[in-house]
């Protein structure tokens, strides 16, 4: 439905004119079709737009719900009517940095992130509340640019040190490498939250749940995943983070039922990833191959980066890979897109190529496994046989952030060089690409 009013409102091509206002308007106040969640939050704040005292407050309230619907649903037509929000929301009551920040949210959102800078900065320099700093710290982070998102960060911290605060900082010191920063940081966040912030918590409890999981802790993530559940059912990051503990708690039958539901919720290209092998190890072949192609027909779309890496990994359409990455690193210029690029130049065969992209993603001193997995990878061809050690010697000691292919992969490649018995648990397929 809302791919449709998309086209409608792109092709009205009268922005800005009082008949493309009104047709926002009659747009944005449509009611939803269905009654999820985020439907009746939509619904709500439509309804009270109805009332002659309507105030600008309510017109941002609707953005947010369209932003909400948008990153639940993955359909970029939300992301549009949120902006379209934003338009009417300023024709009515006069610019607002309120309809400037949607519009920024909005940028990120869709990937547009040298457009989110750009609305980011203005906010900080016109206003510096801390809603814009901490855009713009999140647009610094996705643009590579991690020494100054600390230092807008610590300005977030110093205004309103709360939960959107020490969320952030726990991010920026697990990409620094920083493991038991980021656990004692998002500690601090999740103190700052409230029982009524239900989802807020079920993001850290997911996010705590994942560090567990690099730490080797594999029942304490489990922990963490249900502890997100209970604040939040079926949360698909929470699903997610508990069927990758249950794939290393040898629980394939659990994990399978978990990401089935996660996938069918939020069906990005890492889901379908952990789906796809989780079906693997329990002997659905059949169906772990249907998952992989919705991956491949619709994953350019939602995730190149992680199309990449899939198709670098399972040595599929190496050109394409290598493509996808380029892409993805000419607006996002982080740790991951840096080694997304050496990953798929290294099945393409570029070692060279590989090599130089991959010491861009190391500068940072990250800590995943899979980077890790890459690296080692990528230096033992480079002719860097103590690197390629060390690297295989982290992959493994974090191995059940992988998926099962790529443990079953580590322990092939690392071996002779380290002992793959501590490569995690859980039984990988009994083939591999």
């Amino acid at each position: 439905m809302f791919s449709t009013l998309l086209r409608c409102v792109l092709g009205f091509g009268l922005a800005g004119t009082a008949a493309a206002i009104d047709l926002n308007r009659e747009l944005v106040l449509t009611p939803p079709a269905s009654a999820t969640a985020e439907d009746l939050t939509i619904l709500r704040w439509q309804q009270d737009l109805q009332r002659p005292e309507a105030t600008a407050e309510s017109w941002e309230r609707l953005a947010w719900a369209y932003v909400a619907k948008a990153r639940r649903t993955l359909d970029p037509g939300f992301y549009t009517l949120a902006e379209r929000t934003a338009d009417v929301l300023e024709a009515a009551h006069g610019a607002r940095p309120e309809a400037a920040l949607v519009r920024g949210h909005v940028r990120q959102n869709l990937h547009q992130f040298r457009a989110a800078e750009t609305i980011a900065r203005r906010l900080v320099a016109e206003r510096g509340a801390p809603a814009d700093l901490a855009l713009l710290s999140d647009v610094l982070v996705d643009l590579g640019r991690v020494p100054e998102a600390v230092t807008v960060l610590q300005r977030l911290l110093n205004l309103k040190p709360g939960v959107e605060a020490y969320s952030r900082v726990s991010h920026v010191r697990w990409l620094k490498g920083d493991l038991e920063g980021a656990r004692a940081a998002l500690a601090t966040a999740w103190r700052a939250t409230h029982a009524q912030d239900r989802e807020v918590r079920a993001w850290l409890m997911s996010r705590r749940a994942a560090l567990e999981l690099q730490a080797g802790d594999a029942p304490g993530s489990l922990a963490a995943a249900e502890a997100a559940l209970a604040a939040a059912a079926d949360y698909p990051p929470a699903l997610l983070a508990r069927g990758r503990a249950l794939l290393v708690l040898d629980r394939a039958d659990e994990a399978v039922a978990d990401l089935v539901r996660a996938e069918a919720l939020y069906p990005m290209p890492e889901y379908q990833w952990w789906l796809a092998d989780a079906l693997d190890v329990v002997g659905r072949s059949a169906a772990a191959e249907e998952v992989r192609q919705r991956l491949r027909r619709k994953g350019a779309a939602s995730d190149p980066r992680t199309l990449a890496v899939f198709l670098a990994t399972r040595r599929e359409n190496a050109a394409g890979a290598v493509s996808l990455a380029e892409r993805e690193l000419a607006e996002r210029g982080d740790v991951f897109s840096h080694a997304a690029l050496a990953w798929a130049r290294f099945a393409a065969g570029d070692v060279a190529g590989a090599d130089a992209a991959l010491q861009v993603a190391l500068a940072e001193g990250t800590r995943d496994a899979r980077l890790d997995l890459h690296a080692a990878e990528i230096a033992r061809a480079a002719g860097r046989p103590a690197a390629a050690e060390t690297h295989f010697a982290r992959a493994l000691a974090a191995a059940g952030m992988l998926t099962p292919t790529e443990r079953e992969r580590l322990r092939r490649h690392a071996a002779p060089q380290i002992s793959g018995a501590a490569a995690g648990s859980s039984h990988p397929p009994t083939t591999h690409p």
